[in-house]
């Protein structure tokens, strides 16, 4: 909310004398940013513009929403339980009777503590001052809207920080089916804020072209604080052979978007081309065992011709001499 529009506010519903009955209030406007478990004080100054009487005034707390223009939309019903997101029980202001005396000024302590664990954002509440006698009226006429006060605004800064890491990317390092192959990324939420991350994982030729993407975390589902979740895709590559590359390309983030990048390798051999391969591989053994088989039997027929064959002339003498073969013996 920018500060003229509380101006315009403060001009239209609070007048410089807020109490029809000469009752001043300053400040019109209280504008705090703050952070979780932060304090503040702040004093608001009642002043009598009577003349020989005595006032009493009773102080409400009311959440109310604000308009685009600064105007006040609606009073909410007080809570008091200590909630992250319950403004009014932040506030800390004297609940019993103010007495004021002709002429008199009178500052009431007023104390915000921002609850530990407050949602960040824009809280806006209004602090009413009633002359009546009795409490419960005043809490009744401020709920009518009919309360003269002041504004009070609390902007929680979002000091949670976004933080996530890819832990693991993986990939069969073989891929023969891509219908039921998957490809699974791991992210790791180490920050304070539940985050749903969201992108794409590209994949490459070897030559460094792309071929195909596809999108990963389509549900939008979020990782908690300190967990981690898996996410799962299929592998869009409907016909490849040879290696491949998948980069991870995601971004995630509440306050500001950051991005998530890692990649992994992996080979596509489709079964038909390990079935040919496996074909392939045995007529090479077949061939081989035929081509050993003839060079065996080849061997063995040349080892069989290697016999020397031996003539006898006729006319031997049978008596031979000392330096001839006798081949009878």
């Amino acid at each position: 909310m920018k500060w003229f529009q509380f101006c315009i506010l403060a001009i239209v519903l609070l007048p410089t004398v807020a109490f029809a009955n000469d009752i001043s209030i300053r400040p019109f406007l209280i504008d705090n940013t703050m952070v979780a478990r932060e304090s503040a004080d702040e004093t608001i100054v009642l002043t009598s513009e009577y003349e020989n009487r005595k006032s009493i005034v009773y102080a409400t707390v009311n959440e109310i929403t604000v308009g685009t223009n600064g105007e006040i939309k609606e009073f909410i019903s007080p809570v008091m339980t200590d909630r992250t997101n319950t403004v009014t029980s932040w506030i800390e202001i004297t609940r019993g009777r103010i007495e004021l005396m002709s002429g008199e000024s009178v500052e009431i302590p007023l104390t915000i503590k921002v609850h530990p664990f407050a949602e960040p954002g824009e809280y806006h509440a209004f602090i009413g001052f009633v002359e009546t006698k009795k409490r419960a009226d005043a809490e009744s006429i401020a709920m009518r809207g009919d309360a003269d006060g002041v504004i009070v605004k609390i902007t929680v800064a979002d000091e949670r920080v976004d933080s996530m890491r890819i832990t693991n990317m993986t990939v069969d390092r073989f891929v023969t089916d891509t219908n039921t192959q998957d490809i699974t990324v791991t992210i790791e939420n180490s920050g304070d804020i539940a985050s749903a991350p969201g992108g794409e994982i590209i994949f490459y030729n070897n030559r460094g072209a792309e071929v195909s993407a596809v999108f990963v975390n389509n549900e939008d589902l979020t990782v908690q604080p300190n967990s981690s979740r898996t996410f799962a895709a299929t592998i869009p590559i409907e016909d490849g052979f040879g290696r491949f590359k998948a980069n991870a390309n995601l971004s995630y983030g509440q306050n500001q978007t950051a991005s998530l990048f890692d990649s992994v390798g992996f080979f596509m051999l489709p079964l038909y081309y390990l079935y040919i391969a496996i074909a392939l591989l045995l007529l090479l053994l077949i061939l081989l065992y035929v081509l050993a088989r003839r060079s065996q039997d080849g061997q063995m027929a040349a080892d069989a011709g290697d016999d020397v064959a031996v003539f006898i002339r006729d006319g031997h003498n049978p008596n031979p001499k000392h330096h001839d073969i006798d081949l009878s013996k």
